[in-house]
């Protein structure tokens, strides 16, 4: 009887150890699997991420290309302007000058 209970015993204590071991290899597993979704959702968010940034520098340089345009022919503009006030004005200078040397 008492080498009855030793028996029972050692055969409890021999599945806990298996169970043990079981839970074990199976929590391993759970941390594997749970690392490697974390890596590939950290993939994915930084790709969407460098996707997103590649967008908004496009759409930035585009609209600095838009400005850069638009103050290129406002420039032109105010150059021609200048060049029609000078023009008008130059026949009055040249006029004033040689009325003063004569």
């Amino acid at each position: 009887m008492v080498e009855e209970t030793i028996q029972t015993i050692k055969q409890a204590e021999k599945e806990a150890g298996e169970i043990a071991a079981q839970a074990d290899a199976r929590c391993e597993q759970i941390l594997s699997q749970a690392s490697g979704e974390a890596e590939k959702m950290k993939d994915k968010i930084l790709q969407d991420a460098k996707t997103e940034a590649a967008a908004v520098m496009d759409s930035a340089a585009e609209e600095g290309k838009k400005v850069t345009e638009k103050a290129a022919g406002e420039t032109k503009e105010m150059i021609r302007t200048l060049r029609e006030e000078a023009g008008k004005k130059k026949a009055a200078a040249v006029s004033d000058v040689i009325a003063h040397l004569i």
